[in-house]
Order: C-alpha cells, then sequence, then structure tokens
C-alpha cells in the first residue's frame, strides 16, 4: 500500500516558525509503516523551505494568493493520483504523526468515505478528544459537526468517484476558508460518507497568523 501526504507550509514574517513546524511534520512521518510519499508545498515562503528527505518532494508556489491553499489540495492529490498512490491524506503542517496513523491508515478502505482522527488540538465537536479511543463515528449530513479540516484521508478511487469536471477534487472558489467544508456538501450530495476513526490520535497545535487573503 502506497499512501501519498499532501501538506502546504509557509516561512515568513506573518509564520517565522514554518521550517521548524514542517520538520518536525515530516520526521514523525517515520511512525507509517506503509511506504509514502510527502508532498509538501511551499506557499510562497520568503526563505523558501528546505529539506533533505528521500520520502519528500516540494513544489514552490511562487503567488498563493491566486489559487490559496485549496490549490496545492488539487496540485497533491492529483500528483498523488498520478503517482499510484492508494491512500491519498491532506494534512496541516502543525500536526504530529504518531503510530496510531497505522490504525487510520488502515482503516481507509471505502471508496465513497472521507476519514477523520481525533486530537485535543481542535476548538470543539466529536473529534475532540484526549486520546485514541474505539470505533468511529459517523458524521455524514452533519451540518453543524464536519470533519475538521486538520488532516482527513481518502482512497484513490473516492478522487475518481467525486472529482469535478475541471479535474479537481475540491473547490477553488474556496481558496482558504470553507473548503473542506463545501468539499463535505458537495460529495455527501453525491452519496459520500465522512467517519471519524478514533483510534487514531494526533497532536495538533492549531497554530494561526498566516493567510495571504489579498
Amino acid at each position: 500500500m502506497n499512501v501519498g501526504i499532501i501538506v502546504t507550509t509557509h516561512q515568513g514574517s506573518l509564520r517565522t516558525n514554518g521550517q521548524q513546524l514542517i520538520d518536525n511534520f515530516v520526521n514523525s512521518c517515520n511512525a507509517i509503516n506503509s511506504e509514502y510519499k510527502v508532498y509538501v508545498y511551499d506557499n510562497s515562503s520568503e526563505t523558501p523551505i528546505t529539506l533533505d528527505n528521500q520520502c519528500v518532494t516540494i513544489t514552490y508556489v511562487e503567488d498563493q494568493t491566486v489559487r490559496g491553499l485549496t490549490g496545492t489540495w488539487n496540485d497533491g492529490v492529483n500528483q498523488a493520483v498520478q503517482d499510484g498512490c492508494d491512500i491519498i491524506i491532506v494534512s496541516n503542517d502543525d500536526v504530529t504523526i504518531n503510530d496510531t496513523i497505522n490504525n487510520f491508515i488502515s482503516n481507509i478502505t471505502d471508496d465513497n468515505t472521507i476519514y477523520g482522527p481525533t486530537s485535543d488540538g481542535i476548538l470543539s465537536g466529536v473529534q475532540k478528544q484526549s486520546k485514541p479511543g474505539n470505533g468511529t463515528i459517523d458524521l455524514t449530513n452533519n451540518k453543524s459537526n464536519m470533519l475538521n479540516g486538520f488532516f482527513f484521508g481518502f482512497t484513490r478511487n473516492f478522487v475518481y468517484n467525486y472529482i469535478q469536471t475541471n479535474k479537481q477534487l475540491f473547490n477553488e472558489d474556496y481558496p482558504w476558508g470553507g473548503n473542506e467544508e463545501e468539499f463535505q456538501l458537495r460529495t455527501w450530495k453525491q452519496g459520500a460518507k465522512s467517519l471519524v476513526i478514533k483510534s487514531c490520535w494526533l497532536q495538533h497545535v492549531k497554530i494561526r497568523g498566516w493567510k495571504q487573503l489579498q
């Protein structure tokens, strides 16, 4: 099984610790037991991100205001599909992966489901947990408690099933906020589900302060 992980980062005056965050994220991916590749998108860092890891590719985005965060998600998903990844994960860079990620990956089996973990690093909702648990929580059609966009995954066939006619999985009319909500609402209408895998618990520090909206 091959896993593709898409993560967007930035280092600059609004976010001086971008290199530290992505270093931690990439290093923590060593907990993954499957073969994996990390697709890092450097969204216009003032000092470009550097990483020395054979499992990582870095794409530098010259102007992040054109397509925002959602554009990097789309590019990463399309590249992971092209590279033959069986499982595709979209993550924030302020996440630390641990060995419970293997529970997450092994549960991503349904081609019509979006999967998310638990964490104490979100503001509220059923995904906010202090430690790993058991079972799953179905959030399908729950508009008031959707999967949090800090970390979610799906199969390659999910992409084939729900990609839009413009060959993009995510709607770039939502370049920053609201992209994960629009994604779930749209795919739910087509029969998709959203599930929380309680046996996966990830640290998420929820660092704010970087969004180039203009």
